[in-house]
């Protein structure tokens, strides 16, 4: 669990009340969204560099 907190430290804020540092819900939303569109992208990359087929058909 420390070593996913320490990778991920830039998800977590210090609570104002108590000092200790817990998830940011908008932080985590941002990365969530981010790491989607990144995989949207390369998928669709990945989909257009295929090569084309074409059939004759007699």
């Amino acid at each position: 669990m420390d070593f996913l907190r320490f990778v991920f430290s830039f998800l977590y804020v210090r609570n104002w009340y108590n000092g200790q540092m817990e998830l940011s819900r908008s932080r985590v939303a941002l990365f969530a969204s981010a790491l989607f569109l990144f995989m949207l992208a390369f998928t669709i990359i990945a989909i257009l560099q295929a090569p084309i087929e074409y059939v004759v058909q007699p």
